[in-house]
């Protein structure tokens, strides 16, 4: 089972009874939609498939997580209302560094590009930097060779920075896919993974089980920081 998988169940259990009935069930249910969606997806199975990353490119990636997580939590933090009227748009959540890659682009080439950048996602983009597909590790762990415009998936199905997170989600389960491009005016802004919703949902259940110490004086931000650390 992958790190986000464990880092949202052990979230989920520390869920305290005194949060509002309504934001609970929003937010179990969420949850639970976003671990369905990463099941299906079939993303928890790739692990077993390639090879042992090194310990030095699990500690790269072990703290790429944990600072996507501390701005999440920051956004999250900054404006409750969003949270607690379920306002949370895709900007507050994507990742904005996507890496694009051109039709050409050969599998060899695309597999260290992954490696090398810890990314599990790739968008083909054509001479205008338009999104015309997506390459996952699944879909390089299924060839031996060729180039990006054989395996990738087209057309790209695309979201709006301002596109809600719970249709966002549905729409992620519903397509068993495990990313969406984040598009603006026909220009790659961002993406947003499996990876972005586990870490939003950990975030969301710290900010909640923390919601007394948030009432209680300036220790809010130090007890909040030690208690979320991957």
């Amino acid at each position: 089972m992958d790190m986000g998988v464990y880092m949202l169940l052990g979230s989920m259990a520390a869920f305290g009874p005194e949060i509002s009935p309504t934001i609970s069930v929003a937010v179990l249910s969420l949850a639970v939609g976003v671990l369905v969606g990463y099941l299906l997806s079939g993303r928890w199975r790739s692990g077993a498939e390639g090879n042992k990353p090194s310990q030095k490119l699990g500690d790269a990636r072990r703290s790429s997580l944990y600072e996507k997580r501390q701005a999440i939590l920051r956004r999250l933090q900054g404006d409750l209302d969003m949270l607690l009227e379920n306002q949370i748009e895709v900007r507050n959540l994507m990742s904005t560094q996507v890496v694009r890659v051109q039709p050409r682009r050969t599998v060899a080439e695309m597999r260290n590009m992954m490696s090398v950048q810890h990314m599990r996602h790739l968008v083909v983009v054509d001479e205008t930097e338009r999104p015309i597909g997506v390459i996952s590790d699944r879909d390089l762990l299924a060839v031996k060779d060729g180039v990006a415009a054989d395996v990738m998936h087209s057309p790209v199905m695309a979201i709006s920075p301002q596109s809600m997170l719970l249709p966002t989600v549905s729409h992620m389960i519903e397509n068993k896919i495990s990313c969406l491009p984040v598009v603006e005016d026909d220009l790659l802004v961002g993406i947003i993974t499996t990876t972005d919703l586990l870490l939003t949902l950990q975030s969301i259940l710290r900010l909640m089980q923390t919601e007394n110490i948030s009432r209680s004086g300036p220790s809010f931000a130090d007890e909040l920081q030690d208690s979320c650390i991957i």
